[in-house]
């Protein structure tokens, strides 16, 4: 494992960059994504606007 150091301004910067992400729709719809992926739902290239 490897320890990566980085300064107190870009930890806050981080945080809220997370923050404002997990807050946006698009977001949402990837945890949705992800938990139908788990449940064993198959999509198709239509189901996703292909």
């Amino acid at each position: 494992m490897e320890t990566v150091t980085i300064s107190k301004f870009e930890y806050i910067k981080m945080k809220q960059d997370l923050k404002l992400l997990r807050e946006t729709e698009l977001y949402k719809r990837l945890l949705e994504f992800e938990e139908n992926i788990k449940s064993g739902k198959i999509y198709t290239r239509k189901d996703l606007g292909f």
